[in-house]
């Protein structure tokens, strides 16, 4: 285990030297938007990378060993949503040179949608990626023995540095390569089982069942209830295309990526290929799990994210074994570094406004990394609090998201399309799609996909019913005066 602890904390050091040499942040805006001069390809790795965590690593392939292939469909979706991101959103950002997502709420409503909606992505982003470093501790704590909190911390240090200090540049560089770090150990991983059981891609394919290769699935086999209970290609298509829409049209997390290109053009390839990219990446991600499924004779495990680690704790090489744990990090440090500082960069602009404060460029960059070291710290103590869960953590990551992506996609769609409406009725819309999507997962078997379809149909609906109500009001109190 020395060998192998010593290949990850190698790998710590190195991508943090490589982080530090792109730290030239001396502004604002280098420091959040990396001055706006971001290659579209750096972006669109970028973009893969931080939606790319350990849960995708270790969950997906642990669902495809439970139940197939099913999940491919929703990365089709995936792709639908981020071309409507590209045509519909994206103009209207560069129109405004936004320097954070929510301005352009500011823009059509005002300053107080822009920091309320600003208010429930840093909720959204800090839970959601509290569940994602919790389940990169996973692995860490198997092969070192170490407590999950201690794990957890040495991942949260490790990543927070270059981070701290480099600012977007730094990220969207050390992302790009991690991307092909943790796609080249898949990859590797299902050599090595190939060679193990001396069979070829071809015969392992033949071996595995049909069921487990069938990646499209109507969803009606038990009745039209289960369209909304299980992976198909209405929810993977529809569910996927809104979440997709509303993840990367409405989340700094990774609109800020799309922000720090040189162009609109740019920006739209970017998104549009990350799309693309992901598709492959999510179809190797779920073969690996079954390669593993039939190298350990389909065994069976308490939690579907412990397979994965249990095939690089127990069946891999000293060294090897190393390595890939180095591409769980590598996963797991792109989307933290990345979440930090779209956290840091919204509460900088949106909440505090940093950006157009009366102080120099130096106090504004050293203001914004004591922002982000806050933002680590609680991302690490919420991640030391989570325990005992059975549920696939990517399931439980993107659950979370999804409560309040649908709100956040529908007030985003009224300022788009709507005119002459009020910043109230479109918040309160918000509002009352969260709630809704909160009953539907406690008291529904709804599948977690369509929460986004839910909470932005809600959202919309009630926010045009409410502003038609306050015109309404407000006509008739004119007519009496």
């Amino acid at each position: 285990m020395g060998i192998d602890l010593g290949i990850v904390i190698f790998y710590f050091v190195i991508i943090n030297l490589i982080g530090m040499k792109y730290s030239a942040s001396r502004s604002f805006g280098g420091y959040f938007l990396g001055d706006r001069s971001i290659p579209w390809m750096i972006s669109c790795f970028s973009i893969v990378a931080t939606e790319t965590s350990t849960l995708t690593f270790i969950s997906i392939p642990g669902l495809s060993y439970n139940s197939g292939m099913g999940f491919l469909q929703v990365a089709f979706g995936y792709l639908v949503g981020r071309v409507f991101v590209a045509l519909i959103l994206i103009p209207k950002y560069f129109e405004g040179k936004f320097e954070t997502v929510y301005e352009f709420l500011q823009a059509r409503f005002n300053v107080f949608s822009r920091r309320v909606v600003s208010v429930i992505f840093h909720i959204t982003r800090f839970l959601a990626d509290s569940v994602r470093l919790f389940a990169t501790a996973i692995p860490l704590s198997i092969i070192t023995g170490w407590d999950y909190r201690i794990s957890v911390i040495v991942i949260g240090i490790a990543t927070f540095l270059y981070t701290y200090f480099g600012g977007l540049r730094s990220i969207v560089v050390v992302d790009s390569i991690q991307l092909f770090l943790y796609i080249g150990c898949a990859i590797f991983g299902m050599i090595l089982i190939s060679r193990y059981t001396s069979l070829s891609f071809l015969s392992i394919f033949q071996q595995i069942s049909r069921d487990g290769l069938k990646i499209v699935s109507s969803g009606l086999e038990d009745g039209f209830y289960s369209l909304f209970g299980t992976y198909n290609i209405f929810s993977g298509i529809i569910g996927g295309a809104f979440l997709s829409f509303a993840s990367h049209g409405t989340d700094h997390l990774i609109v800020q990526r799309v922000l720090a290109c040189r162009d609109e053009n740019s920006a739209k390839k970017a998104m549009i290929f990350s799309g693309i990219i992901v598709i492959f990446q999510f179809m190797l991600f779920l073969l690996f799990g079954l390669f593993i499924k039939l190298f350990l004779n389909g065994i069976g495990f308490e939690r579907s994210d412990e397979i994965v680690p249990y095939f690089i704790v127990h069946h891999l090489p000293v060294g090897v074994r190393g390595i890939m744990l180095a591409g769980i990090f590598a996963a797991a440090m792109s989307t933290l570094s990345s979440s930090i500082n779209s956290l840091s960069s919204s509460t900088s602009a949106d909440i505090l406004q940093i950006n157009i404060r009366k102080i120099t460029e130096k106090r504004k960059v050293a203001l914004s990394r004591y922002i982000s070291l806050a933002w680590t710290v609680i991302i690490v103590t919420i991640s030391c609090i989570l325990k005992n869960t059975k549920s696939p953590l990517v399931e439980i990551g993107l659950s979370i998201a999804s409560v309040t992506y649908g709100g956040m996609m529908g007030i985003f769609l009224m300022g788009r399309f709507l005119r002459d409406f009020s910043d109230k009725a479109a918040i309160c819309g918000m509002i009352i799609s969260i709630i809704v999507n909160i009953l539907v997962m406690s008291f529904t078997g709804i599948f977690w996909l369509w929460y986004v379809c839910i909470g932005a149909i809600v959202s919309f609906v009630c926010g045009v019913i409410i502003n038609s109500i306050f015109k309404r009001v407000v006509g008739t109190r004119l007519q009496k005066g």
